[in-house]
């Protein structure tokens, strides 16, 4: 049962407060729409992306109701199926809820993060992307001697002092990534204390301001596995659940060698596409 009183609809099933779209919001969503000196595009476009930046922003809470479909796209100065292919374009990256007969809300649960792999952004700029924060736990950061793999993947001499980094990357409280990080030293005592200071947040964002190292490329590989036991324990998972390992090295401007990360991401989560274009033998 329902029962409307002014903004808040008020769902006893649920026993919870749903709040509305409220003319401040509405009035920040038009100037978005309609904000001078944007590119003409495709105004279904326009409007999509002024809401999608309300939700990332977290200007429009998870749960919030927007208005009818007719009174909306009057306050917006749009046209009803202007708007409405607007909400199904975001009902489809599942920022958006459509409940038939009872109105059109801002997804209370996170979409499913998506990425592409043509090219380099941080997991934290993507878990943004879908409206989530971005967090960590189980951060550690450790001094070590790199192994002959290790080594050979990173153009060391064996030994080589290098940091490693390991931590569980997370969308708000559910487990994303189980990541490993492993950075050269090559003046080990000053670089370390730096790699000390890192946060757990991007890795992209330190390697560039933390270490003045900026990341230009980088070579990948994709295999699904299944889950260890340490891996499920630390994703939540259960043993031998799908996961993607992801096993990449980036290179700085020079061409050296200066990151090899190995994550380990949870599929019921997250995912990647790749785009290709055709090329005749």
């Amino acid at each position: 049962m329902s029962v409307d009183r002014g903004d808040v609809c008020l769902h006893s099933e649920f026993n919870s407060r749903v709040i509305a779209l409220d003319d401040l919001q509405i009035s920040q969503l038009s100037s978005r729409i309609w904000k001078a000196g944007l590119p003409r595009e495709d105004l279904v476009a326009r409007v999509s992306a002024a809401i999608r930046e309300q939700i990332q922003a977290g200007e429009l809470q998870r749960g919030t109701r927007l208005k009818g479909e007719t009174e909306l796209a009057r306050q917006l100065g749009i046209s009803r199926p202007t708007l409405r292919e607007a909400t199904r374009m975001l009902a489809q990256e599942g920022l958006i809820e459509i409940k038939h007969g009872v109105g059109t809300f801002v997804a209370e649960h996170l979409p499913h993060v998506r990425g592409t792999l043509d090219v380099m952004r941080s997991m934290s700029a993507l878990i943004r992307a879908v409206g989530g924060e971005p967090r960590v736990r189980e951060l550690k950061i450790e001094l070590t001697a790199a192994s002959d793999a290790i080594a050979e993947v990173l153009g060391l001499s064996p030994r080589a002092p290098i940091a490693e980094i390991s931590r569980v990357r997370l969308i708000d409280d559910r487990p994303l990534a189980l990541g490993y990080e492993y950075i050269p030293l090559f003046d080990a005592e000053r670089e370390y204390a730096l790699v000390e200071g890192f946060d757990g947040g991007s890795i992209y964002e330190f390697m560039a301001k933390g270490l003045r190292r900026q990341l230009v490329r980088s070579e990948m590989a994709v295999t699904a596995v299944a889950a260890g036991k340490a891996q499920a324990e630390r994703l939540e998972l259960k043993p031998r659940a799908p996961l993607l390992l992801m096993r990449e090295v980036h290179y700085d401007e020079s061409g050296q060698r200066v990151l090899y990360s190995v994550n380990y991401h949870n599929s019921e989560v997250v995912d990647f596409s790749l785009m290709r274009t055709w090329v005749s033998s």
